[in-house]
């Protein structure tokens, strides 16, 4: 009875060793596919950390644009003033 009682021990033995190698399989399968998962969207990071960049540089120049903008309206206006004020003083003057 031992021996048979043995046997099966080590038939059980196998059949959990032949489990165990293909949970390995199953799992180093897992990591690779995770692996390359992991360098996908570290490459996806890396492109929307470009993106980023390039808008915060975007953004510089709109804001840039703005106070150009700001300086030419100003200016705009303060030329409007003088102009009213010599076509006043033209209109002033009799001729």
């Amino acid at each position: 009875m031992k021996e048979g009682s043995g046997l099966d021990n080590i038939q059980l033995l196998g059949e959990k060793i032949s489990k165990a190698i293909e949970k390995i399989k199953s799992l180093t399968e897992e990591n690779a596919s995770l692996k390359q998962k992991i360098g996908e969207l570290e490459e996806k990071i890396k492109q929307k950390d470009e993106e980023i960049e390039a808008m915060k540089a975007e953004l510089k120049t709109v804001e840039i644009l703005k106070t150009d903008i700001n300086k030419l309206n100003s200016e705009r206006e303060s030329l409007r003033v003088q102009v009213e004020n010599i076509l006043k003083e033209l209109e002033s003057v009799e001729l």
